[in-house]
């Protein structure tokens, strides 16, 4: 059995697809069909059941995985204990976020973090909470910076749950309020129900997003569909020119930008935010410090 298998065999396990498994591992798919066929014969059992719609592991394949994935992570945590960082911590981490953090908090802490750890590299992939976990089932990210869904709300929405192995540490929780244009006649409100938006038209985030779920289920709530006029990444801006109203954190509602107004809900509404690693899974010494650095910085709440 060679290191090499394995390394195919987790990466085909965890996309449930030969093309794409390759195409991540730089190699040629019949190469790695070979290798994979070559593992099975050497095992004498199958490891995936291969159809038109891809491959899904056996029940065999399952098992074999739980240690082929551990004797990678060993693996990793030797060569990273060898590298001994040469006195200086040095490594890259892949962390997903969401746009509406990469928009607030985030700048600012990975400023500092730079700072302190000028070594280790952090690449960002911007992408909503129910995108951004399945990337991290797959291996595509490290970490993810997202939307922890609080069922005590909305426990009837299907998204409600992350995947499979997920887990969450909770960071900070960001209050919901109500955007409008300069001059709409909702600004004078001190507060603003959520059945008393029926008739307005929305600028909501894309699909995917959980607080577009949030909002949507808010509204059924109230008996009625949220007309969603416009969808994308900052309705902020959107909602500036007077293209509909929208319901954001207001960490994001009071960034820099052309000028709206904020108002309370009633009843007030808001949404948590946690980082999220895949259980069980190794962490390389560079993510595992993006991780703690993270709960302390943004569990602090520092703006």
């Amino acid at each position: 059995m060679e290191f090499r298998q394995l390394t195919y065999f987790v990466e085909v396990a965890r996309l449930n697809n030969f093309t794409r498994a390759a195409e991540r591992l730089k190699v040629a798919q019949p190469a790695l069909s070979q290798q994979i066929r070559n593992l099975e014969r050497e095992l004498s059992v199958r490891l995936f059941n291969r159809s038109a719609r891809g491959v899904a592991l056996t029940e065999a394949g399952k098992i074999f995985f739980i240690g082929a994935e551990k004797t990678l992570a060993e693996a990793e945590r030797a060569k990273d204990s060898a590298k001994g960082f040469n006195n200086q911590l040095r490594g890259k981490v892949t962390v997903g976020a969401l746009e509406s953090v990469v928009q607030t908090r985030l700048p600012r802490m990975l400023a500092t973090f730079g700072i302190e750890y000028p070594g280790i590299k952090v690449f960002i992939r911007e992408n909503t909470t129910r995108s951004l976990l399945e990337a991290l089932k797959k291996g595509e990210l490290d970490l993810a910076l997202a939307h922890e869904w609080d069922d005590k709300y909305f426990p009837q929405l299907e998204d409600s749950n992350p995947p499979s192995g997920i887990c969450a540490k909770s960071l900070y929780n960001d209050e919901l309020v109500l955007a409008v244009a300069k001059g709409h006649p909702l600004e004078k409100h001190k507060a603003v129900s959520i059945r008393e938006l029926r008739e307005e038209s929305f600028v909501s985030f894309k699909e995917g997003s959980r607080l577009r779920s949030l909002v949507y289920a808010a509204c059924i709530r109230e008996g009625f569909e949220p007309i969603i006029t416009y969808e994308c990444a900052s309705p902020r801006i959107l909602v500036a020119e007077g293209l509909g109203i929208s319901i954001l954190p207001r960490l994001m509602a009071e960034t820099p930008g052309p000028s709206i107004s904020i108002i309370p809900l009633d009843l007030p509404l808001s949404r948590s935010v946690a980082v999220f690693s895949f259980e069980g899974r190794y962490l390389s010494p560079a993510a595992d410090i993006f991780m703690r650095y993270a709960e302390k910085y943004l569990g602090t709440g520092i703006p």
